[in-house]
């Protein structure tokens, strides 16, 4: 029994003077989804996402009913000044609830989203600086990203453009977020020669790709 949850959007990012946004559930599946929703602040450390309770943000309603066809407004609301210099992130969990097994018999699938959602500086600027390093380990070669901007990246479609502009994708499609003041690093395809060219990704989806910074290998 396929589930019918979408949400949407699938960011948000709250303005200095917001004090509120809004996220959509909505049911396109046959039967009536009942559904758990929660906010938690998102940092990075050792290269890892850390998520950590807060009531910085607070989800209304945070638990949900929604019939076949019908959808549901969550609101998620400000409780907390607007930041200072650097962006903060959290996510917001929504997990739907398995329906009582003996009332619906058969297998089935139930959906978690994790909703990123950014509050902006106060004074509304927010960049993100990036440099990178290519890391040789024992589980193979890593791209090491570090953000020492105001803002977060969301980093895509990860490729090596050659001298003779020819391109070799390593990590299509999202490769992952760097958060500000933290550093990440993804694994590429074991086959593939990174430092064969200039490191390119689609940056907090930007049509157009910008050119890494790559510093001197670590080894």
């Amino acid at each position: 029994m396929a589930s019918g949850l979408q949400v949407s959007p699938i960011g948000l990012q709250l303005a200095a003077n917001a004090q509120a946004d809004a996220l959509w559930l909505t049911n396109t599946g046959t039967n009536t989804i009942q559904a758990q929703v929660r906010v938690f602040r998102w940092t990075q450390v050792d290269g890892k996402d850390r998520l950590e309770p807060t009531r910085d943000l607070i989800v209304s309603p945070p638990m949900i009913s929604v019939a076949p066809g019908d959808r549901q407004l969550i609101r998620v609301i400000r409780s907390v000044d607007a930041p200072v210099g650097t962006e903060l992130a959290y996510r917001v969990l929504v997990d739907e609830l398995p329906l009582d097994q003996e009332a619906k018999p058969g297998l089935r699938f139930v959906l978690r989203y994790s909703i990123p959602i950014f509050l902006v500086p106060s004074d509304g600027a927010k960049t993100a600086t990036l440099r990178a390093t290519w890391r040789d380990g024992p589980d193979g070669t890593a791209l090491e990203v570090r953000n020492s901007g105001s803002g977060h990246a969301q980093i895509a479609d990860l490729a090596i453009v050659g001298a003779q502009n020819n391109r070799t994708v390593l990590l299509p499609g999202l490769v992952g977020y760097a958060l500000p003041g933290s550093t990440m690093s993804w694994r590429v395809p074991p086959q593939s020669n990174p430092r064969g060219g200039a490191v390119r990704a689609r940056i907090n989806g930007e049509v157009s790709e910008s050119t890494l910074t790559v510093d001197a290998d670590g080894r």
